[in-house]
Parts: structure tokens; C-alpha cells; sequence
């Protein structure tokens, strides 16, 4: 009589000869090729941490990251869940050559060896480059958003922080008196199960008043720094930011930054900020991969978003010698009849109507339709800008204003109010109760107007083209492979640390894919 198939190995069989560990994992199988990347690292910083001459014998670090680096890879982040794959997949035991981790130990590796895993980064990045797959030529710099752990609607303005403060305060006197009082009150009078309802409300209040405190914190800190402080501030994570979601909407997010090696696709650099100015932070990236991977000279080209062109970085990366990508839009581009042969000439009536302009809505519900500034022509020879009508705007004063550490210088130049009342524009240039028209030049304006005209060139264009795919590359993995939409831990200090551990486990996971695609190492694509 037929029947199923009899198991090759019975659960309760009893075998004479076990089979090994090793034996369980195929040959070709992806956790072997981390574990022979990983084992080529120096892990002698790691062990200097160790006391070794006392106590239990520990566990190598190197099992440890690699448990915790291939758990990101495979969606598994959470200490708990790490522990529970150490006893259940093969692909975990055999990584740990059959150890069991606590999920505490696991937990507290992780978020204490803060410098240590941006050196294991920086070393994961020099075995890529050691095999030929880092040309560090040319680099790409972009930013994103990652939700903090902070619920959406968590978070109060200063003054309601304040007001909870005190109310908290007030409210946890009159517990901790209730408390003293019950403890003194005999068991038959007051009863038992009243004092641990106390006992469990004043630690309620405890806690909430000690959020609120370290969000007070927060706020003073940016004060005495002299910092922007925002209109609400959360108050699970009081460093994170209330920012745009990528997806729509509003949240408490921090903003992760990669560095990208255009060529391999690898992380070169990374970190992470509260705010969305990330365009602060593109120089001093370069800079920071220039130290980890000991360069003479920054890399050739450098690629990034419209976001990152400003006038400060422009001027910065000239001064450094990078050859910059970056799209810019002054609003003078295409067809603009103000870019004529000789401004000092007025520009002709059916020309009039193909100028720049800017539509501004009042409070009344109104709109104004005027020229903006791309409708005047900058003169650098005499120092002045040429309106419409050919009349010159000389320069008039300076002006400077700083904002959260950044200090913009305006150039004002101004007409002749005498030009301005008889000028048949007038209308389409200045207000009515505006007497003459002022137009404003940023002390980085040259190099604007410079990298305008690169960026329109064809071959400008194409060479940005090869951001978007190496730049975005990191972000799509980390939030759509490795399931990490947001941050587990709080504080900035504990989330960059997070975010180090995420960017290296992309980085292992793209070096494998280049090894395992046998494509050999990228050949850098720079200007001729």
C-alpha cells in the first residue's frame, strides 16, 4: 500500500554521528560571503574594549556585529527579534557559530560603540576600495527624512511646556504627599491597594514630568546657542524636528545624510541632523571623507540635488578645486530678452511681455504682477544693474543679516527716482507707493550666475544624470529592503549611531552584490 514519504531525520531520532553546523548552509549562500568580508576587518579596537584577564570569557565583537549587521539586512532590527532568529534560523546560528545572545546584550553592544561602528564603516569601506571597487572620483551627497520615535502628535510649544511643567509639578507634590501620608496610615484604615494605586500614579507623573523637563532642556540649549527655536517641539525625542514627511504631512523626523562613491554605489560618508538644512553639511562631508580615507586632494566631482546649490557652497567648492554639479534655476535662463548686447538700450514693446516676472497674492485676496530681478542685467565693469527701460541702478548700500550661523551679505542698488516716476513701466516694475526700484546682489552671486550657465550645457547635464540612481540608492534600500522607515532609538547621539549601523549593513550588502556580480571594479567616469 502506498504512502507519504518517511522524514529523512525524525525529531526524536537519536543519531550516532550529528551533522555540522556548517553543513546546514550552502556554499553559495550570501551570510557565508559577509562572514569572509568581515573577518577581513581589524578588530583589534573593538577587543581593547575587553577586560579579559577576569570573569566569564566574552563574545568576540565580530560575532556580535555580524549578527546585528545581517539582522538589518534581513528586516531584523529589534533586539528581541535578533534573539529569537540566534535560536531558530540556521543562517543566525550559523553566523554565531552556534551562540545564544541575550536580546540586553545585543541591545546595549549596539548603542555603546558609537565611534567604534563608524570606524567598522569606514573599514568596510577600505576592503571595497582595496579591491579595486572605490575610486572615490567622483561624489554624490543627498539627504532624507526617517521618522524619530516620537508619536505625530506629540509635541507642545514652549509656553505649553511650561504650563505643564508647573501643573506637573504641582500635581506631583500633592502624589508624593499622598504617598507619605498612606505609608503612615495602618493597613486595615487606608488598605494596601489604594497606596499601590498612588504609588503607580506619581510614577506616571514622574515620568511625564521628566519628558517635559528634557524637552525644557532642549529649548535652553538652542537659546544659549543662539539657535532657532522651533514653534513645537516633541516631547518623547526633543532633538528630533516636527519636518515634512517624504510621504505628505508633518512629523518628528531627523534628517540622515549619505555620501555616495558615484561609481560603486557605496556610502562614504554619513550622518545625521535634526533640521532640513542639510545643505550646511555637503562641504564639511567631503571633508570628513577626505580624513577617513586619508586623500591629498577631494575628489574630482561632486553631484547633488538643486537643494544643495547654494551660494556658500558654490564659492566653497571652487575654493576647493571640486568640479560641482548641481541644477540652479535664477530665472533667467531660455529665451530672456533682458540678456541683450547693449543693456544701456531699452528693450523693445513686443519684448516687454516675455520678461521675468513675479505674481505676489495680498492679504486682501489681490494680486501684483511685476518685474523681478532676472528682468535686470548685472553690469560687473561699471558695478550697477541696467533695467528694462536702459536706465542704471548704481550701487547704494550694504547689508547683512545671520541666521542660525549663516550670514548673508546683500549688495543694494538703487534707481534714480526721478527715472522711476516718468518710466512708462512703472506699472509693471514697482509699487504705487513705492517711489524707486531696488534690486538686491548676494555676495555669492558671480559664482550663481557662473554655475547657471555650466548647468545649461548638455554635457553639465548629463554628468548630473548619474546622481539620481547612486544617490537614491542607499535611501531606497535602507527604507525599502531593510524595512527601517524609522529610528528605534532617541536622543541625536544614539540615532546617528543607528544610522552607522544601517549605512554599513548597506555597504555590505552592495560590496557583496559587486562581488557576487563579477562585473569588476566600476571605472570612474570624471572630466576630460
Amino acid at each position: 500500500m502506498a504512502d507519504f514519504a518517511v522524514p529523512p531525520l525524525g525529531r526524536h531520532q537519536l543519531v550516532l554521528f550529528p551533522e555540522k553546523l556548517d553543513d546546514v548552509i550552502p556554499s553559495d549562500h550570501p551570510v557565508r560571503l559577509l562572514d569572509d568580508i568581515l573577518d577581513r576587518l581589524d578588530w583589534k579596537p573593538w577587543e581593547s574594549l575587553y577586560v579579559l584577564e577576569r570573569g566569564q570569557p566574552p563574545i568576540h565583537p565580530r560575532v556580535i556585529c555580524s549578527v546585528i549587521l545581517y539582522g538589518i539586512m534581513k528586516r531584523i532590527r529589534s533586539s528581541r527579534a535578533l534573539e529569537e532568529a540566534l535560536e531558530v534560523r540556521t543562517d543566525f546560528r550559523w553566523l554565531a557559530q552556534g551562540w545564544s545572545i541575550d536580546h540586553t546584550t545585543l541591545s546595549r553592544f549596539r548603542t555603546k560603540n558609537s565611534s567604534r561602528i563608524k570606524e567598522l564603516f569606514v573599514q568596510i569601506a577600505l576592503v571595497a576600495r582595496t579591491l579595486g571597487y572605490l575610486p572615490l572620483a567622483t561624489l554624490g551627497f543627498d539627504g532624507t527624512r526617517m521618522r524619530a520615535s516620537n508619536r505625530k502628535s506629540g509635541s507642545r510649544t514652549p509656553e505649553e511646556l511650561r504650563q505643564a511643567k508647573r501643573e506637573l509639578s504641582e500635581k506631583f507634590d500633592e502624589l508624593e504627599a499622598k504617598v507619605t501620608q498612606a505609608d503612615k496610615q495602618d493597613d486595615e484604615q487606608f488598605g494596601n491597594a489604594n497606596g499601590r494605586q498612588l504609588n503607580k500614579e506619581l510614577a506616571d507623573v514622574a515620568r511625564r514630568k521628566m519628558q517635559v523637563d528634557a524637552a525644557l532642556a532642549e529649548i535652553e540649549r538652542l537659546e544659549t546657542a543662539d539657535q532657532k527655536v522651533p514653534a513645537r517641539v516633541p516631547t518623547t525625542d526633543p532633538q528630533s524636528r516636527i519636518t515634512p514627511n517624504k510621504d505628505g504631512g508633518f512629523a518628528p523626523n531627523y534628517t540622515p545624510t549619505a555620501t555616495v562613491d558615484v561609481d560603486s554605489g557605496l556610502v562614504v560618508a554619513a550622518d545625521v541632523i535634526a533640521n532640513t538644512d542639510e545643505d550646511k553639511h555637503m562641504i564639511q562631508a567631503v571633508k570628513d571623507v577626505m580624513e577617513s580615507f586619508s586623500l591629498e586632494h577631494p575628489p574630482e566631482q561632486l553631484l547633488a540635488d538643486g537643494m544643495m546649490c547654494t551660494g556658500e557652497n558654490l564659492a566653497e567648492c571652487k575654493s576647493l578645486g571640486i568640479d560641482f554639479y548641481s541644477p540652479i534655476k535664477l530665472g533667467a535662463e531660455g529665451d530672456n530678452p533682458a540678456q541683450r548686447e547693449d543693456p544701456s538700450r531699452a528693450i523693445s514693446a513686443e519684448d516687454i511681455a516675455r520678461l521675468p516676472t513675479t505674481t505676489t497674492k495680498r492679504r486682501d485676496g489681490t494680486t501684483t504682477t511685476q518685474f523681478n530681478k532676472n528682468a535686470f542685467v548685472y553690469d560687473k565693469e561699471n558695478d550697477c544693474y541696467w533695467c528694462p527701460a536702459g536706465k542704471a541702478l548704481p550701487y547704494n548700500s550694504t547689508t547683512s543679516e545671520t541666521e542660525n550661523g549663516r550670514t548673508r551679505v546683500r549688495l543694494r542698488y538703487l534707481a534714480d527716482a526721478t527715472h522711476c516716476a516718468s518710466c512708462p513701466l512703472k506699472s509693471q516694475c514697482i509699487a504705487a507707493s513705492t517711489k524707486q526700484r531696488m534690486v538686491c546682489h548676494e555676495q555669492h552671486e558671480s559664482h550663481r550666475v557662473e554655475h547657471a550657465r555650466k548647468m545649461a550645457e548638455p554635457e553639465s547635464k548629463k554628468k548630473y544624470g548619474r546622481r539620481r540612481h547612486a544617490g537614491e540608492r542607499p535611501f531606497a534600500t535602507i527604507k525599502s529592503q531593510f524595512g527601517a522607515r524609522g529610528f528605534l532609538t532617541r536622543g541625536l547621539a544614539k540615532v546617528s549611531c543607528e544610522w552607522h549601523w544601517l549605512t554599513a549593513a548597506f555597504n555590505l550588502h552592495r560590496l557583496m552584490g559587486l562581488i557576487s556580480g563579477g562585473a569588476g571594479p566600476p571605472k570612474p567616469e570624471v572630466a576630460s
